[in-house]
């Protein structure tokens, strides 16, 4: 299956910041562009939406560069394959 868009809900550190997990995903081979949406903060942690656009997305490399961040990735919510995004 070729994966064009991952939502994903993650649970990630108060450090590394938002902003780098972006930039470290978007650096990735095959991604094209990163979303990420806090909606909710506590004292060590934070837990996003990631969505991530690109052609032929490897889910498995996704997820062990977010583990490697110091990331859990707790589901996988929507996903998108074929030839163009519905």
């Amino acid at each position: 299956m070729k994966v064009k868009r991952l939502v994903l809900d993650v649970l990630i550190p108060q450090d590394p910041s938002v902003l780098f997990f972006a930039d470290k995903l978007s650096d990735m081979e095959k991604v094209d562009g990163v979303t990420i949406r806090v909606s909710e903060i506590d004292e060590r942690t934070k837990s996003v939406e990631m969505t991530i656009e690109g052609e032929d997305l490897s889910i498995e490399d996704l997820i062990c560069e977010i583990e490697d961040l110091g990331g859990s990735v707790h589901s996988i919510d929507s996903v998108s394959s074929g030839s163009r995004i519905v």
